[in-house]
């Protein structure tokens, strides 16, 4: 592209070529791009797509006028170079022609704009000394201007006079109308056919319309630089895709790699204990047999008989018992084959679709590079037009040219406006959860193996809202005071109280909630006063943080659940559709919006990054993923007339338990059942009733066994039940 201070002896002869026919252009016309073709290509271009016409070379949409390619904009610039250049090749092929004053035939070497004539030596000499062509001389080239090979194109248009009005045609047109768009006038039309109409100075026009394109192209030079940096950016990005889904991949491999070598080392055992436990029942039985061996030898000839039917009935019963072990092992390696078959598949899934998730945002990213690319060369271009325009002398290319410059700049500006918000999420994967199937039927007991007598909670009056429990069987109860505060109890199993905490003054309603972080934290809600915190029970400390603050939003806090190793506690709200998400230093990493079908949150737990919900007055209980995606809805048992959720707890084999109740009525004593389900698919395992009982859930270990915890609300008491596999 030529710019304006381009020697106009550098310009080579592809510049006047129209890409469209390959020949140097005639009547070139632009489009709103800039682009610019021949008259006659852009009418067959028309022609060829019926109306429907895109600049071949950015595609750009253009509108048609009614009378074609005629109706488009005229290139001045475009064809003063031609001009020029038809001046030139007349010059250097020392062609003749006719002397526009004298008309003799001889060898242009001089060439007059004001008189659009070539002129023979004597008429151009002639030019440059009478006195009433004084005005033509400005407008002069000669073969010498030529050969210097220092003309530019802002010296060119400097020897172009202003067009000559087309009504009064020895006038030059020093006024613009911008009522008939922008038509040249002379002064003499004032007073004529535009009379009354909107006039302008055609330099007072140029210089106000040269200086509104200098600064949309000084916004588009700046412009430049950032989309340069962004393209930059943007090949990082590509870079950061590939990366993040190999590394993803990496840990899927690690993470299935430890499972199945797990696995292998579980069969192995398994297989071991089975010759093991053949082994001795073997020796159990063969050393019996000896005994009564001795017993019928002393007894041989008295006993015979009876010796030989009982030795057939001992023979029987061991293989008996031998063929039952076997069965029950046999089924524990098929079980194991099983989950190893499974993992490996759901590795082979779960690649596949980081792979097809990373083509697919590598797609997005070069996308986005073609496209930033393409608009810096459509700005390129901009920038290029413009700049001809505001250092060309000629002010009618400024008037007939800086509108349709600053309207596709304008529209190319609204574009650079709306940012590159397509790849902000770029990676951000789908979570790739491997489904080991550890949720096996687990028979609770139908009545508590052991009740725990809190006798101060109980002696006080206070009331309990939530347990929970560490992996080292450290376990938490929260829940209110008489004296309105909220209270942080860490017992014992024997029914006393190693530590305690006490919370706030004079809450109108302390319901308090918890879970258990990691190390020795327990993540705490206190639903009066929005407040979240982290309780220490190794040194009774406690830390929190207002969310109503942080999230500038009155809520009043539910549920509350925690997941230690990604470094996340989720809060839930009363009639507040969006869980939120905070880190171990209580800052706010994430919402995660709930599906329509999910109201609020009263409890929640989440396992394996799955996410399960309840709530008053809710009939199901939901399980949704870290996006907020409904998963599936847990369904309740036909056999009981319990079908409301009230609480949740997750057991170490994944296992989520439910209490459900007939009502949510406090007020009288009603049944209840726990129900178990299986995380991978929401199917439900067990259903034990447990009278009437009814209260927040969790589960810890207890005499090496896993237990499941229930306390009483009102009543100081911690009931245990038994967790045994089916």
């Amino acid at each position: 592209m030529a710019t304006v201070a381009t020697i106009l002896d550098d310009i080579d002869d592809k510049f006047c070529q129209c890409c469209l026919c390959f020949k140097q252009y005639k009547d070139p016309r632009q489009l709103p791009c800039l682009h610019r073709y021949c008259s006659g290509c852009l009418d067959e271009e028309i022609q060829r797509t019926h109306g429907d016409l895109k600049c071949p070379l950015c595609q750009q949409e253009a509108d048609v006028p009614e009378d074609g390619a005629q109706g488009l904009k005229k290139d001045f610039f475009m064809n003063e170079i031609i001009e020029f250049l038809d001046i030139k090749k007349s010059f250097q092929d020392e062609e003749t022609h006719e002397c526009g004053d004298c008309s003799k035939i001889v060898k242009a070497r001089s060439y007059c704009f004001k008189c659009s004539e070539f002129l023979c030596d004597g008429c151009h000499e002639y030019h440059l000394i009478k006195k009433s062509l004084k005005e033509h001389r400005p407008y002069l080239l000669t073969l010498k201007d030529v050969k210097t090979k220092n003309l530019t194109l802002q010296k060119l248009s400097s020897l172009k006079q202003a067009p000559m009005c087309k009504t009064h045609q020895d006038d030059v047109s020093r006024l613009c109308c911008k009522t008939c768009e922008n038509m040249p006038i002379c002064t003499a039309c004032t007073y004529g056919g535009h009379k009354s109409h909107e006039i302008e100075d055609a330099i007072s026009l140029a210089t106000v319309k040269k200086e509104n394109l200098r600064n949309q192209l000084a916004y588009l030079t700046k412009s430049t630089d950032k989309i340069k940096q962004e393209v930059k950016k943007t090949l990082q990005l590509q870079k950061d895709v590939v990366a993040t889904a190999d590394t993803k991949i990496a840990e899927l491999d690690h993470d299935a790699g430890e499972e199945l070598n797990k696995i292998g080392k579980d069969i192995e055992v398994v297989s071991e204990e089975r010759s093991n436990a053949a082994k001795q029942i073997r020796d159990k039985w063969e050393g019996e047999h000896e005994q009564r061996q001795q017993a019928y030898e002393e007894k041989m000839k008295r006993l015979r008989k009876e010796h030989e039917e009982m030795e057939h009935k001992f023979e029987s019963d061991m293989n008996r018992n031998i063929e039952k072990s076997n069965e029950t092992y046999r089924k524990k390696e098929s079980k194991l084959l099983s989950k190893q078959e499974n993992v490996e598949k759901q590795l082979q899934e779960g690649k596949a679709l980081i792979r097809e998730e990373k083509e697919n945002k590598l797609g997005k990213t070069e996308g986005a590079i073609v496209n930033g690319k393409s608009t810096v060369e459509r700005i390129q271009n901009l920038i290029e037009t413009g700049s001809n325009i505001l250092v060309s002398e000629n002010n009618w290319t400024a008037i007939q040219n800086a509108d349709r410059v600053c309207a596709a700049s304008g529209s190319l500006i609204r574009e650079l406006e709306g940012g590159f918000s397509e790849l902000d999420k770029v990676l951000e994967y789908p979570q790739v959860r491997l489904s080991l199937g550890r949720a096996e039927k687990m028979k609770i007991s139908d009545t508590a193996v052991k009740d725990v007598a809190i006798d101060d909670i109980k002696r006080k009056g206070w009331y309990i809202d939530g347990v929970a429990a560490a992996p080292n069987g450290t376990i938490v109860i929260t829940g209110g005071t008489r004296q309105k505060q909220a209270h942080i109890s860490v017992i014992k199993l024997d029914g006393g109280i190693s530590k305690q905490k006490l919370i706030g003054s004079n809450y109108q309603n302390p319901y308090c909630s918890s879970a258990f972080f990691r190390n020795h934290e327990f993540a705490i809600a206190t639903r009066c006063n929005a407040n979240i915190g982290l309780y220490n029970a190794d040194n009774n400390t406690y830390h929190s943080t207002d969310l109503r603050k942080v999230i500038s939003k009155e809520v009043r806090v539910w549920g509350i659940t925690a997941d230690g190793s990604n470094d996340q506690i989720i809060a839930g709200c009363e009639d507040d559709p969006v869980l939120y998400v905070l880190n171990g230093e209580l800052q706010l990493t994430r919402t995660i919006n709930l599906p329509q079908i999910v109201q609020s949150a009263a409890d929640i737990v989440v396992n394996y990054g799955t996410i399960f919900i309840c709530w008053e007055s809710s009939t199901s209980a939901y399980a949704i993923n870290m996006e907020g995606e409904l998963l599936y809805q847990l369904p309740t048992p036909d056999s009981t007339n319990c079908t409301l959720p009230f609480s949740m707890c997750t057991s170490n084999n994944g296992s989520v338990y439910v209490l459900l109740v007939e009502s949510y009525d406090t007020s009288s004593v009603q049944e209840c059942v726990i129900t178990q389900y299986n995380p991978d698919d929401g199917s439900l395992l067990t259903t034990t009733p447990l009278g009437a009982v009814r209260g927040w859930m969790a589960t810890a270990e207890i005499d090496g066994a896993e237990k499941l915890l229930l306390p009483s609300q009102f009543e100081g008491m911690l009931r245990v039940y038994g967790l045994e596999e089916d």
